[in-house]
């Protein structure tokens, strides 16, 4: 009988191989033969490449998922999938949960061609991504931004000096504001009046970035080789203008670099503590020293750029957007004027010390993020696996990109996106909790607590000729240019701004 062993053992692995490839086919055929996520129908061979929208994206995905009746919908551009994710919970579960799979970004060619190659949001899941990451965290922490609320502070009651001043200069006003704060920042460059090159610097990069056509879904980026073809071939909008504004961009990274190399070896480096001469000083270190560097004179310039931009940027909207809400809704405004009145008095301005006590500031600031997201597309990210979530297969490769809509930002069955209720904004209720999630949206509100309690503070905000649907009408998630006038609430408000007494 011992002879019958080795057959039986034989015949016992071979069972035992056969059953797991029977379980991996199983497996590979239940991935392969579950539904993708609804979508549009689409064309032979070009998918929904002439649908995916092009203006209003996040919009349009939103009303497809409405049709559907899916959080999920997925279109195919060319032979390329998205699914593109419409509300919090999908966002939660696909690029937190489920993130060690969904932490690959895709390769941003277009962008790469204007100039962003070496920026954090538009690099590939690997070393350097991590490297960028790390350079941010750590420079951008929850105790390190405490450095910057003196500047803010200071920023600030200059920006209503300004504003009182030249009331109809006041979307310039503000936009040195932005600049001046992260130039600050990202640099430790000073912008004092509202005409300083700076701010053109970054109005004209931020145009190219926000006027090239949707990231990711170019032409070069479906087909990157075409970046290396003459315009004459590749007739592309998106890649022309891209070349054609690669300028901008450049300006952005090299002119402010050059003027913080050029302090960093004029000064007392070590008094300057923003981004730009923190990593210059230990790159200058290691290099003093001939150790190997973590990183490049061009991934510092990198790094510093994408702050300069994000900030400038998105400082400037949230504050013009504040202001519209204001004139939209000046029932708002008078409650908040009556909570600063009766917790901080007519005698100082609000600074940060006095944030705990303004909840009412504090929820109209969180209502101005959900009611005008200022990113409506999240940055795509690039699944390393298969998967599967709720029945439906992720392939291998697959983009997913959340949208942030008002409406898909609220927890609960209450969703009223154009009503602006700053009481309802609360954890757990109204609260963007989508934003709340990704990390975003209690780290970034200290950069305009102060700047708009001072404005409620000092101003009064009134409708001049403005149109409702004029404004409505979002332009890169800014909005239009509307007329409106602000002035002091009184001579003692104005006073106040102009004295020296803090």
């Amino acid at each position: 009988m011992i002879e019958h062993y080795p057959s039986q053992a034989l015949s016992g692995l071979t069972l035992a191989i056969a059953t797991i490839l029977l379980l991996a086919w199983a497996h590979w055929r239940s991935q392969h033969t579950l539904p993708l996520p609804p979508g549009p129908p689409s064309e032979f061979l070009l998918g929904h490449f002439r649908v995916i929208p092009k203006e209003n994206a996040a919009a349009v995905y939103a009303k497809w998922s409405r049709e559907y009746n899916s959080d999920i919908i997925h279109v195919r551009s060319l032979g390329r999938s998205t699914v593109v994710l419409n509300s919090a919970d999908v966002a939660r579960d696909i690029l937190d949960k489920k993130g060690a799979n969904f932490c690959d970004r895709p390769q941003f060619t277009l962008l790469e061609v204007m100039g962003w190659g070496k920026t954090l949001t538009f690099l590939p899941f690997g070393e350097r991504w991590q490297m960028h990451r790390k350079l941010l965290q750590t420079s951008f922490s929850n105790t390190n931004v405490r450095q910057w609320h003196s500047l803010q502070i200071t920023e600030a009651r200059r920006t209503i000096r300004n504003i009182i001043k030249k009331p109809e200069t006041w979307e310039t006003s503000l936009r040195r504001l932005a600049v001046a704060i992260v130039l600050q920042v990202s640099y430790g460059t000073q912008v004092l009046e509202d005409d300083d090159p700076y701010i053109q610097i970054a109005n004209d990069a931020m145009y190219a970035t926000g006027n090239g056509g949707v990231p990711a879904n170019s032409i070069v980026d479906l087909v990157p080789f075409v970046r290396y073809l003459p315009d004459c071939i590749v007739r592309d909008w998106s890649l022309r203008f891209a070349r054609q504004w690669r300028w901008a961009i450049k300006k952005l990274h090299d002119i402010p670099f050059a003027a913080a190399q050029a302090e960093y070896h004029r000064y007392d480096h070590h008094r300057n503590t923003s981004l730009a001469h923190n990593l210059l000083r230990e790159y200058k270190d290691k290099e003093s020293r001939g150790q190997e560097q973590q990183w490049s004179l061009d991934d510092i310039k990198g790094a510093a750029g994408a702050v300069f931009i994000a900030g400038a940027d998105t400082t400037w909207a949230t504050c013009v957007i504040f202001i519209l809400n204001m004139v939209l809704h000046p029932e708002i405004q008078d409650k908040a004027q009556q909570e600063l009145d009766t917790l901080i008095g007519f005698d100082k301005l609000p600074d940060f010390s006095d944030r705990p006590a303004l909840v009412y500031i504090e929820h109209v600031v969180q209502e101005i993020y959900r009611w005008s997201p200022l990113a409506p597309l999240g940055i795509p990210h690039k699944s390393l696996h298969d998967d599967i979530y709720k029945g439906m297969h992720i392939p291998k490769g697959l983009w997913s990109m959340p949208t942030l809509m008002p409406w898909l930002m609220m927890s609960g069955s209450t969703k009223t996106p154009t009503i602006s209720t700053p009481t309802d904004m609360k954890l757990g209720n109204r609260f963007l909790l989508a934003i709340l999630d990704l990390g975003a949206a209690i780290p970034t509100a200290p950069r305009y607590f102060c700047t708009l309690a001072k404005l409620e503070t000092c101003t009064q905000v009134f409708d001049n000729v403005v149109d409702t649907w004029l404004t409505m009408v979002f332009a890169a998630s800014h909005p239009e240019h509307f007329d409106c006038v602000i002035k002091p609430r009184s001579l003692a408000a104005e006073a106040l701004v102009n004295s020296d007494s803090e």
